[in-house]
Parts: structure tokens; C-alpha cells; sequence
């Protein structure tokens, strides 16, 4: 049981990490000091962001798949999709996508941190597939809120998974 307790918590480590490195990376790209500040949009900052939690799944053996198929089953099971768990809040600003998507980090944190004391309480475990299922379920949410098309973003960050895979394999 030990064993299993550590390996969840490295794995929450992981997670964590690669969250806050979305953070970093939306931050660097907005704010580069050895060059011009780059113009970018909630479509970069979604990009960013799906392409480290895909990345963070594959290195943690999560199945994405299952994690959409489940996000698909709660969102089925919510009546009101306004009201319902995930739901990307309304005071978003209409002018700058990038503080729109640091909002909507800062919605997710909260919601870790939301998760993590319930659990405390019930008993139930905190641990990463729940993380992803949050994290996967708000950008989803995101997507559908700014028009963005999903299939298209996930095909151009499998794209870019693939160029790097071959970059490592011929460097």
C-alpha cells in the first residue's frame, strides 16, 4: 500500500509540474526579455496547455481516450451545462484572450484544491487520473466557449508531437 501511496504522489508531482510549467510557458512566450513580446492568443495558450497534459499522459501511462470518454459521461449526466462541474465562468474579459485563459488556470487551481479537501474528508483518493479529468474537462469547456475546433488543435499538436519524436530520434 505504501508503494502505491508513493508512486500516486510522484505521479501528483509530475502533474504538477507540468501544470505549472503551462504557466511558464504562456508567460515566457508573452513576456520574452531577448526579444519582441510575442502576440499570442487562447488558441496558443489551449495549444500550450493540451500539449503538455498529452504529453504529461503518455510519460504517466493515463489513457487520454478514457479521459475523454469520461469527461463525455459527466457532461451527458449534467442537466444545466451553465451550472455544471467545469463550467467556464462568465466574467472573462472580451479583449485579451491570455488573461482569459490565466483566469481560467486560476479556476482550475482552485478546483484542484477544492477536490483535494473533499477527498481529504470522504476518504477518497487525490490523486492524478482526477487532476487530468479536471484539467482535461475545464480546457475542453474552454474550447467550446471560444469556437475553437478541437479536432483541429489535437491533430496539430499530434503534428508537433511527432516532429519531436523524430528530432530526438535524429538529432
Amino acid at each position: 500500500m505504501a508503494h502505491d501511496e508513493s508512486q500516486n504522489e510522484n505521479q501528483l508531482d509530475a502533474f504538477f509540474e507540468m501544470f505549472d510549467a503551462v504557466e511558464d510557458d504562456i508567460a515566457e512566450l508573452v513576456s520574452d526579455e531577448n526579444e519582441e513580446p510575442r502576440q499570442i492568443g487562447g488558441y496558443e495558450c489551449l495549444f500550450i496547455a493540451f500539449s503538455n497534459l498529452r504529453l504529461y499522459c503518455e510519460n504517466s501511462s493515463i489513457d487520454l481516450k478514457q479521459i475523454e470518454d469520461q469527461y463525455k459521461a459527466l457532461k451527458e449526466s449534467q442537466v444545466n451545462e451553465e451550472s455544471g462541474a467545469f463550467a467556464v465562468h462568465k466574467d472573462l474579459d472580451e479583449n485579451n484572450e491570455v488573461v482569459n485563459f490565466c483566469k481560467i488556470l486560476e479556476q482550475i487551481e482552485g478546483s484542484f484544491s477544492a477536490l483535494e479537501k473533499r477527498c481529504e474528508k470522504s476518504g477518497e483518493v487525490f490523486d492524478a487520473w482526477a487532476c487530468v479529468l479536471l484539467m482535461y474537462s475545464y480546457l475542453k469547456n474552454y474550447c467550446v466557449r471560444g469556437e475553437v475546433d478541437f479536432e483541429n488543435l489535437q491533430e496539430e499538436i499530434s503534428q508537433l508531437h511527432e516532429e519531436m519524436k523524430k528530432k530526438d530520434e535524429n538529432p
